[in-house]
């Protein structure tokens, strides 16, 4: 029977309906307006980039679409997915919406994904739980999702749990189970932000990919401009609750119509703002930061001619891989392989590179936060690994660390001045007056209230910690400054003032920085020198200039060209040889190994590059 006129137009109005619409959505807890009226639609085979700091209720939103928020939470307004009105579903209509309609892929994976099943049950268990699937219908299903988000040795990996794989492979696993049911709605909440920058070009592309394949609808949620000019076809701008611009994404950013659009642009870091210049520069001015120290050489072992605050002399750093009922060692991680460079007083050097290259344990090893299995390190003369005792206690004084979770490295049961204040009665640096009077000058000089001192940090934005953990950092008066990715989750105008201020403790202080990075804009801003890592060693170390504008080693040369580029009209989709790098990426050897020494060519004066 021939379907009447009045059906076949509701089939096109349905067609041509908004996978995603949102009308005058407001979420309250309890006093707190965290969304207030926003609106806007999501199409088919659209990507919409939800932008903003945090705070500004992008998450809330996402969550608010599946109703994930909890019940103490007020929804107000309209939200229709599919055609459903998700405000009035019960939860076992939710339940079939979530994952059927929509998937949802979250900014953590580690903590989306259960320890203690295998990752093979998790995504399998999608295609179980919406689909007349047997176990072994469900499992074969999920093996051809692993094969499509790009997991090597998808059978051998099946049946392993989510710590065994990296971040990125982590992040390979959520798509799958966002994609199991073929959803209308993809909702990635900042789904790169914690990824290097191969990594994140990888998963860009895959998601392009498979938006292609499906013709699935994308709410790309993120702070990160580069990565919005790149994946959005739309872009909506939140602030406090509220959208301020909703627009195509070449119109905002070729004429941004809000202050704080313009805001969040400018405070966007460009690989190749700085070139020409020899020192770091502050984004809140637009003349270099005092330039202390001209570029320095170093190749990898090579003297200076000013003398080195820090001097890292073939750092080796392994771990013992265990196996067998008796847990004998049958292979290392090396982590760190024969690392040499120096940092110079009042000198910026940038330790780049992917995850699991060996950066933070670089890091670590210099503080003995973990053992180095060999080699030498060097402070102001005294080599740090062969003291102990009261000696390594002052020479941790003078070298503290300011970590990349300022959440994750404070006590949330203890004040913040309490934290800051800490160390300097541990050392007997001050009386307890005296300290205190220091925590308030500490507080005001990262840009916080004195008052804010009684605080517990789940009561400060992922900004303010940051500050708070670089007031503790300066507490004790140090010298040098190890950053481990102390920006890279900061949102980008929260991330440039941290950077200014890093600068100006810098020129303030004299202060030197060992800056552990994945951001290579950032890095270009903020260093005077750079050395890139790869599977644990050094492979290219100079000026900033000359590592940046003219890198020589191909890894290099592979990172820069991963950096996303805030500019829509230089899109590219992007295929920057994963599998390339994958290779390089399994940093475990044999018990025995030993690697091929490094040798090193001057490029440029300073500018040294391991022979290939």
């Amino acid at each position: 029977m021939m379907a009447s006129p009045v059906k076949v137009s509701q089939m096109a109005d349905v067609a041509s309906a908004p996978v995603l619409s949102i009308k005058d959505l407001t979420v309250r807890f309890g006093q707190y307006e965290a969304v207030k009226g926003i609106s806007f639609n999501v199409a088919q085979g659209e990507t919409v980039a939800l932008v903003g700091e945090s705070g500004s209720g992008k998450s809330v939103t996402a969550l608010s679409i599946m109703r994930l928020l909890p019940e103490s939470a007020f929804l107000g307004g309209e939200i229709h997915l599919s055609g459903q009105d998700m405000m009035s579903l019960r939860e076992a209509d939710l339940r079939a919406m979530r994952g059927g309609q929509a998937g949802m892929i979250f900014q953590e994976p580690m903590t989306s994904l259960n320890p203690v099943l295998t990752v093979g049950f998790q995504v399998s268990e999608a295609f179980r739980y919406h689909g007349d699937y047997s176990q072994s219908e469900a499992d074969a299903e999920a093996l051809r999702l692993f094969e499509r988000v790009r997991i090597p040795d998808g059978k051998k990996r099946f049946g392993q749990y989510p710590h065994t794989f990296s971040g990125g492979m982590r992040q390979r696993i959520m798509i799958a189970m966002a994609l199991a049911c073929r959803p209308r709605l993809l909702i990635a909440d900042e789904p790169t932000t914690a990824l290097d920058v191969t990594v994140q070009a990888e998963i860009l592309n895959l998601l392009a990919d498979l938006q292609r394949e499906t013709n699935t609808a994308v709410l790309f949620i993120t702070h990160d401009m580069g990565v919005v000019a790149e994946v959005a076809d739309r872009v909506v701008v939140m602030r406090y609750g509220k959208v301020v611009e909703d627009r195509t994404v070449e119109d905002l950013f070729a004429e941004p119509g809000h202050d704080y659009t313009r805001q969040l642009l400018s405070a966007v870091p460009r690989l190749g703002d700085m070139r020409g210049e020899n020192a770091p520069r502050r984004f809140g001015s637009p003349t270099p930061h005092t330039e202390r120290l001209g570029p320095g050489n170093n190749s990898g072992g090579t003297s200076r001619s000013k003398p080195a605050a820090l001097s890292v002399e073939r750092l080796t750093t392994r771990f013992p891989v265990r196996g067998g009922i008796l847990g004998r060692v049958n292979g290392y991680v090396h982590a760190v392989e024969n690392v040499s460079f120096t940092v110079a007083p009042n000198e910026t050097l940038s330790l780049v590179g992917e995850s699991g290259c060996g950066k933070s344990t670089t890091g670590r090893s210099i503080l003995r936060l973990v053992e180095p299995t060999a080699g030498a390190v060097r402070f102001d003369g005294q080599d740090l690994l062969s003291t102990s005792g009261a000696a390594l206690q002052e020479a941790r004084r003078r070298i503290q660390m300011i970590f990349q979770d300022p959440f994750g490295s404070l006590d949330p049961r203890q004040t913040v001045g309490s934290a800051i204040a800490e160390p300097i009665l541990v050392h007997g640096h001050r009386t307890g007056a005296e300290a205190r009077d220091r925590v308030a000058h500490l507080m005001e000089r990262v840009g916080l209230s004195a008052g804010h001192a009684s605080r517990f940090p789940h009561e400060f934005s992922g900004g303010q910690r940051q500050r708070i953990c670089i007031a503790r950092a300066l507490a004790l008066e140090p010298s040098f400054i190890i950053a481990d990715e102390a920006v890279s989750a900061l949102d980008v105008s929260i991330k440039a003032q941290v950077i200014d201020l890093l600068l100006d403790l810098q020129e303030e202080f004299g202060l030197s920085y060992l800056f552990i990075s994945h951001d290579m804009a950032i890095v270009e801003r903020v260093s005077h020198r750079v050395a890139v890592m790869l599977l644990g060693r050094i492979v290219e170390i100079g000026p900033r200039s000359a590592v940046i504008e003219n890198p020589q080693h191909p890894y290099t040369r592979k990172l820069l060209a991963a950096v996303p580029i805030p500019d829509p009209s230089l899109r590219r989709i992007k295929s920057t040889g994963a599998r390339q790098v994958d290779e390089l990426k399994s940093p475990i050897r044999p018990l025995g190994y030993t690697p091929t020494p490094q040798r090193f060519h001057e490029v440029t004066p300073g500018h040294f590059v391991e022979e290939i």
